[in-house]
């Protein structure tokens, strides 16, 4: 059995002997795995409240503007052989439909760039940087642990990776708690590629769920006694967590790895 405590030491251990780089790395990390997903999704928010709240209101606007100046002319003595309402009506729901095509076409565009750039450039330096943690905690780990995933095996490491993320993703469609769940039973994946590069993405999904069993709520605990660093480096505007947290953190995680798989834990 092992203790929150003595992993989170073992972590903090490695972490302080090799700290500078293990600062750098933590940073990289914490870059690789939130960029993607906030720009993605803010760049097509940006789209989508454009084309929302501008756009289709101006045009609509615009419209009205229209249909007014042709009613007062026609009060005032012209005659105009027109339905109004109808063919303003048309308009609208033309332009409508035409601004929400394109704006699914650019979201669907946005969303694609997004994947590819996450699992073809950097999902392999996140999984790199969880290989540098694990390394290190048995000795000060290299920096050319980042990119072991292009020294080989890198069409099977992306693969494996992208499958993780969809089965969480499926399964969080069931009210996310699932997901959740399923976050966790995959949870050691990385580390288990950066020792086996080769492995099937079926295997390594099974040994992760294996080593999980049992340990999913422990490790939520875990996750959750981070809380009161986290609030810190919020107090501190993010500095704290540049410096410390976040390698502390990722290096405990790799710690938890060791200790499942292995059964060493920190005295």
């Amino acid at each position: 059995m092992w203790s929150r405590k003595s992993v989170k030491e073992k972590g903090k251990k490695a972490f302080t002997l090799n700290f500078w780089k293990c600062v750098l790395v933590a940073l990289i990390l914490s870059v690789v795995v939130g960029s993607v997903g906030g720009g993605a999704s803010g760049f097509s928010q940006m789209f989508s409240n454009r084309f929302h709240d501008s756009d289709i209101t101006d045009t609509v606007d615009d419209q009205n503007d229209v249909i007014d100046e042709i009613t007062d002319q026609n009060s005032t003595g012209f005659n105009f052989d027109i339905d109004l309402d109808e063919d303003a009506g048309e308009g609208i729901a033309v332009a409508v439909l035409v601004i929400a095509v394109v704006c699914f076409v650019i979201y669907l565009f946005i969303t694609a760039i997004a994947l590819l750039v996450k699992y073809l450039v950097l999902t392999p330096f996140e999984y790199g940087c969880r290989k540098f943690f694990r390394k290190n905690l048995d000795e000060p780990a290299k920096l050319s642990n980042l990119v072991y995933v292009f020294d080989g095996n890198y069409k099977n490491v992306v693969k494996t990776a992208f499958m993780k993320d969809l089965f969480i993703w499926l399964w969080s469609l069931l009210f996310i708690i699932p997901g959740i769940i399923k976050a966790y039973e995959y949870r050691l994946v990385p580390y288990i590629i950066s020792e086996n590069p080769q492995m099937n993405y079926r295997d390594a999904l099974a040994e992760s769920k294996k080593l999980m069993a049992g340990n999913k709520w422990k490790s939520f605990v875990l996750d959750l006694s981070f809380i009161g660093w986290d609030l810190l480096a919020g107090l501190t505007l993010g500095v704290l967590d540049i410096f410390f947290v976040g390698p502390y953190k990722a290096s405990t995680d790799a710690a938890l790895y060791e200790t499942l798989k292995y059964g060493i834990d920190a005295k």
